[in-house]
C-alpha cells in the first residue's frame, strides 16, 4: 500500500508540474521520495493557542491520521498561511471521514512578526488552536523541505509521512489525501 502511495503522489506532482523545468520536477521527485514513509519528530514544550490564547491541544501521539502544517519566519506570513482554505479543508473533513483526521499546526514566527501572526488569525476568525514554535524546535528535529509547498504532510498514526504536498495550496493534493484515508479507514 504504501508504495502505491508513493507512486500516486509521484505521478500526481509530475503532472503537475509538467510545464515547469526538468530540475523541479527532479526536486519533488527526491523531496516526495525522502519524505514519504520518514516518522514526523514532535518536540515537547511548544505553547499551543488559539486567537492568542493558551489552549489544549491535541495529542501529538494519538491514533488518529495528522495533517501537519509546517510555517516558517521566511516570506510573507499572512501570504503563505492560506487560512481561508485551511478553513474549508477542515469545514470539508467533518463531513468525509468517519473518524476526522488532526490538523497539526506548528509556525515559527519572527520575534516581531509574533503579535502580527496573532492578528491574522483573529481577522480571519481562526480559532483552530495551532503550535506557536517560537525556537523553531520541530525543524530542528526533522530539517524540513526549504519549499514552502512541501512543509505539510499526511502522517499515518504512527507520524509517518504517507503524503507530502500542500491541500490549501492545490486541491488535487486535499483530493489524494482524502483518497489515502478513506481508503485505509475501509481496510479497518
Amino acid at each position: 500500500m504504501e508504495k502505491h502511495i508513493y507512486i500516486i503522489t509521484i505521478f500526481f506532482i509530475i503532472g503537475l508540474s509538467s510545464c515547469k523545468k526538468n530540475n523541479q520536477k527532479d526536486d519533488a521527485i527526491k523531496i516526495v521520495t525522502e519524505w514519504t514513509g520518514k516518522e514526523i519528530q514532535f518536540p515537547q514544550g511548544i505553547v499551543c493557542t488559539s486567537m492568542g490564547r493558551d489552549t489544549s491541544c491535541i495529542d501529538l501521539h494519538n491514533d488518529n491520521y495528522k495533517i501537519m502544517l509546517y510555517v516558517d519566519s521566511l516570506g510573507c506570513t499572512s501570504c503563505r498561511l492560506k487560512l481561508a482554505e485551511w478553513k474549508k479543508i477542515i469545514d470539508d473533513s467533518d463531513s468525509v471521514f468517519n473518524q476526522k483526521p488532526e490538523f497539526v499546526f506548528f509556525f515559527q514566527p519572527k520575534k516581531k512578526d509574533e503579535k502580527e501572526l496573532q492578528f491574522i488569525f483573529k481577522q480571519n476568525g481562526f480559532r483552530h488552536p495551532v503550535f506557536i514554535d517560537k525556537e523553531n524546535k520541530i525543524d530542528k528535529l526533522n530539517s524540513f523541505p526549504s519549499k514552502t509547498e512541501y512543509q505539510c504532510f499526511l502522517l499515518d498514526k504512527d507520524n509517518k509521512v504517507l503524503i507530502v504536498g500542500n491541500p490549501s495550496y492545490n486541491p488535487g493534493i486535499w483530493t489524494l489525501y482524502k483518497k489515502v484515508i478513506t481508503e485505509r479507514e475501509a481496510k479497518l
